[in-house]
């Protein structure tokens, strides 16, 4: 591994300051930190495969985002909840990873998003999963033990593609469970082997209130909209949706998604939030704006 021993385990990396704007992660950003550098700082030789828990809305894609261009990671995303077994109908394993076609030899995270839609809540070791979700977590394991992997190329024909460059990451809210460990996740249906595999878990924390205002004040949604509306004021912008927010905090299943939403209706219904309109937005049923 290159780089002299410190602090950041290993490696010489200095993190980038676009690590600033993942609000309210500081803790999981510093160890996810780590983890980045020593994959970056070994040309992939370490693979430190871990799998992201938290509620939805907690910023985990934006987290991992952020930290894949602050180490100038490629980067693509799966969705678990699309897949279907392989020589099924559906989006398969092989297709869904062909994007490391092109990503050549560059070092490349792949987010495997709803990862936990893979699952059967409650169940032990996934002995009485459905046969297509197990089947797909059998083939992710296959992956994992491999150097390599078949994918999907052109005119239908199987290409073999290098995974010795990836690092696998295995998100999902998981019921919104909190702090969840392995042995939660083995109890959930994750497979014994896989695990041994994928043995770190990290934790999104839910976003506070403070949070939920700081991405607000900063959001670049936000600064497009009042460029486009000269006449707008953003602090009394920002004073009426700090009101929404807070009077939804409690029962805001959006998380952080919700400041998009609300800002796009403020501007979209000319500053009326609290129009009757706004109850059949049904995205947001949870949102009291009235």
């Amino acid at each position: 591994m290159r780089g002299d021993s410190n602090s950041s385990g290993g490696t010489n990396f200095k993190p980038n300051p676009m690590t600033n704007q993942i609000v309210g992660q500081e803790q999981l950003v510093k160890e996810m930190t780590k983890v980045f550098s020593i994959f970056k700082n070994s040309e992939g030789a370490i693979r430190p495969h871990f799998v992201l828990t938290g509620p939805s809305g907690s910023g985990k894609t934006f987290t991992i985002n952020q930290l894949c261009e602050a180490h100038d990671l490629h980067y693509f995303e799966v969705n678990a909840a699309q897949l279907t077994k392989e020589g099924t109908s559906g989006n398969s394993l092989s297709k869904a990873l062909s994007p490391l076609l092109q990503a050549g030899n560059r070092q490349t995270v792949v987010f495997v998003d709803e990862f936990d839609k893979l699952f059967i809540s409650g169940n032990s070791n996934s002995d009485h999963a459905h046969e297509t979700t197990n089947g797909v977590q059998n083939e992710f394991l296959k992956v994992l033990e491999a150097d390599e992997t078949a994918v999907f190329g052109d005119y239908g024909k199987y290409i073999n593609a290098s995974t010795k460059n990836v690092l696998f990451i295995f998100a999902g809210a998981f019921n919104g469970e909190e702090d969840i460990s392995l042995d939660r996740l083995r109890e959930l249906g994750l497979k014994t082997e896989f695990l041994g595999r994928v043995g770190l878990v990290y934790n999104t924390n839910r976003l506070t209130l403070e949070n939920l205002f700081a991405i607000l004040d900063n959001s670049p949604l936000l600064t497009k909209y009042l460029e486009l509306f000269e006449d707008v004021d953003k602090e009394t912008v920002t004073y009426k949706l700090k009101a929404i927010i807070k009077k939804n905090y409690d029962n805001n299943t959006l998380g952080a998604r919700m400041i998009n939403t609300l800002i796009n209706q403020y501007f979209i219904k000319g500053g009326k939030i609290d129009n009757a309109d706004q109850k059949k937005v049904t995205f947001q049923k949870k949102l009291k704006l009235d």
